[in-house]
């Protein structure tokens, strides 16, 4: 029995699988380094040979090779056998592939038994390859200034422990913070580069570049930082030149025509991109350098420059000689920081006038003087309405201009942007009235106390009342429920003006002060900039109501100096009685009268003048008796006398056909 239970624990132990362990050294390491691979078998069958194969599998089926052993065991049953994983071993057998550890990744090992039975997978074990890649940045160096427009190149080499990496994806983090990719250029050096034109908007100062490198077997590497410093593109004026009304380029002007001037804007570096957004000032200077005009260029497409699309028109008044057209030092900004130009920038123009263009003004003159002398007495009454603030203007308002009523809280301003609002609806051209200060329905009936019956043209859609003063009121039923979203405002002007189909536009702003109320000043003077230029782009009017005192000084003075025209409105109060008085400073292409004049605001006919033409003759008068050169005692005036406001109305049924003496109210001049 002894004898039979040996037997039997033999054949168990030759049949059964032996206990073996699987030693992998070093578990980890890097490309190219050897690793010893170490089968061992205990209390196994004593002296006995066993046939084992073991197998290597590479990452991504990038190769696979075996190696076949014969492990002994001793007297206990124990045994081992090791081989080492190596491109220079000579105990493997490659299946495809090569036998090397250059590829990083995880690297499958699994030992078969083949003798004295075929059993698989008797122990199985992994080993791990990395590659850490060196990445180095070779251009552009710590330090390196670059102007917004030019061209940077950016390069890197990319080595492991092997060599140069190739087919790896190289990336740089761009100044906005985005991500550029970099081609390779060399396989054998494992160079890559790229060559990165700075944007006009990319952030100015400091640019920190890292790049990164990461291969298909997810190894990858970082390089150290470098830092490049980014400065503003300088903006300068490019093939300036004048156009006629003919549309032919010209730097020779006379009486009756009109200086359009265009430009092109250019970017300094060495890309020389243009600029093609914004709208710019350009100023019209006369031989004694005194400013005649800002006019406003937008950008054209068809030019492929800045266009004015108004011009100045050369009056008989203007004096002859060489005038200047160009854009003031450091007043171009694209919105990102670039400015320029570095110094003015003109043109100059020749400006030739005829002592015979006057002729028919002097003949005109003298005849309406003596015409003036036999009626006068007469029929000394006082101007009404627009007749007299057209005189004021030096003529209608210039289409294609914006203008500012600015005033004191009560002195007429609404009323007079109604009154100009009746009189484009009149003339048959389309209108909109932002109103910020009333509803709806309210101006409709404001208007009517006046006479002027807006209802015909709001049915008929020649007249748009887009509500701002409902979301302002708090009862959200107005067509924009937030007053201070300019961008959607601006999507509404724009639809409005679109659906004109090229007609020559009218839009009313009554009044600024809820916008500035709402948003920063700046954000307010670029909304009323841009709306301005789309209006004024379609030959219209574009008229602005602003309260002194609710807007800060600084921002008046910006809207005076964009606007065209401004008329100023006072009110003077003395007990229970207020006096108003109304002023034009400024009126583009036009001659303004210098005098401050009173006025009354009447039902069914709105702004009432009173003027006497008396005073306005007898300047002429006076004018006439001086001699050029010769000195007067009491400094005549060389121009007509402002007219004197009434304080009364003339009575016409004086004795001896007499008029009574009109009371002055001090109209005061003012220097242009």
């Amino acid at each position: 029995m002894l004898v039979l239970a040996s037997a039997l624990t033999l054949v168990v132990q030759v049949q059964g699988i032996a206990p073996y362990s699987l030693s992998i050294n070093p578990s980890s390491t890097s490309l190219g380094n050897s690793v010893t691979i170490a089968v061992t078998v205990t209390n196994g069958v004593r002296n006995t040979f066993y046939g084992v194969t073991i197998g290597v599998q590479k990452p991504n089926g990038t190769g696979s090779a075996i190696s076949n052993q014969v492990l002994s065991t001793d007297n206990r049953g124990s045994g081992s056998i090791s081989v080492q994983y190596s491109s220079t071993s000579t105990s493997w057998t490659v299946l495809n592939g090569t036998v090397a550890t250059n590829v990083g990744g995880v690297y499958n090992v699994a030992v078969n038994q083949t003798s004295p039975t075929n059993i698989a997978n008797v122990a199985t074990g992994q080993f791990t390859v990395t590659a850490m890649m060196s990445v180095v940045v070779t251009q552009p160096t710590s330090g390196t200034i670059v102007q917004r427009g030019q061209a940077l190149t950016i390069t890197a080499t990319v080595t492991n422990s092997l060599g140069a990496v190739t087919g790896a994806l190289v990336t740089a983090n761009t100044p906005s913070n985005g991500q550029l990719t970099i081609p390779e250029v060399s396989s054998s050096n494992g160079v890559y580069s790229i060559s990165y034109q700075v944007l006009m908007n990319d952030p100015l100062d400091s640019w920190t570049i890292v790049i990164h490198a990461r291969d298909t077997s997810g190894n990858s590497g970082t390089s150290l930082p470098v830092s490049v410093t980014i400065t503003k593109s300088d903006l300068f004026v490019d093939a300036m030149i004048t156009y006629n009304s003919k549309g032919v380029p010209t730097t020779s002007f006379s009486t009756g025509d009109t200086i359009y001037p265009y430009f092109r804007i250019k970017y300094s570096g060495s890309t020389g991109a243009f600029l093609t957004t914004g709208q710019y000032v350009v100023s019209v200077e006369n031989p004694s350098g005194a400013t005649m005009a800002n006019l406003t260029a937008v950008y054209d497409a068809n030019r492929l420059g800045f266009y004015t699309p108004t011009g100045y028109s050369v009056s008989t008044f203007d004096p002859g000689g060489a005038w200047t057209v160009g854009i003031n030092a450091n007043t171009l900004n694209d919105g990102f920081g670039n400015t320029g130009p570095s110094i003015a920038t003109s043109v100059r123009v020749d400006i030739v006038t005829s002592p015979l263009s006057y002729l028919p003004f002097v003949v005109g003159g003298v005849v309406s003087l003596l015409g003036g002398i036999l009626v006068l007495k007469r029929y000394d009454r006082s101007l009404a309405g627009f007749e007299h603030l057209e005189q004021m203007m030096g003529g209608p308002i210039p289409r294609g201009s914006s203008l500012l009523l600015l005033g004191d809280p009560g002195s007429g301003k609404t009323v007079l942007s109604y009154e100009l609002l009746h009189e484009e609806l009149d003339a048959g051209r389309p209108c909109a009235l932002l109103s910020y200060d009333a509803f709806p329905e309210d101006v409709q009936a404001r208007m009517g106390e006046f006479g002027w019956d807006i209802i015909s043209p709001l049915r008929k859609g020649r007249l748009k009342i887009i509500d701002c003063y409902s979301g302002l009121a708090g009862q959200g039923e107005g067509a924009l429920r937030d007053p201070s979203d300019l961008t959607e405002l601006n999507i509404q002007v724009t639809s409005f003006i679109t659906k004109a189909k090229n007609a020559p536009v009218t839009l009313i702003l009554d009044s600024l002060t809820p916008i500035f109320n709402g948003v920063e000043a700046k954000q307010a003077v670029n909304f009323l900039q841009t709306v301005g230029a789309k209006v004024k782009m379609t030959g219209g009017l574009f008229i602005l109501t602003a309260s002194k005192g609710a807007i800060p000084e600084d921002s008046i003075a910006k809207i005076k100096n964009i606007a065209d025209g401004v008329i100023e409105l006072t009110l003077v109060r003395s007990g229970r009685k207020g006096v108003r008085n109304l002023s034009v400073l400024k009126m583009e292409r036009r001659r303004i009268a210098s005098d401050t004049v009173s006025f009354e605001i009447a039902r069914g006919r709105g702004l009432v003048f009173r003027v006497s033409r008396f005073g306005i003759l007898r300047g002429k008068l006076l004018s006439l008796k001086l001699k050029p050169g010769q000195p007067s005692e009491k400094h005549a005036p060389s121009a007509v006398t402002p007219a004197k406001a009434e304080g009364k109305h003339v009575d016409e049924k004086g004795k001896e056909g007499k008029a009574s003496e009109v009371s002055s109210k001090g109209a005061g001049t003012r220097q242009r």
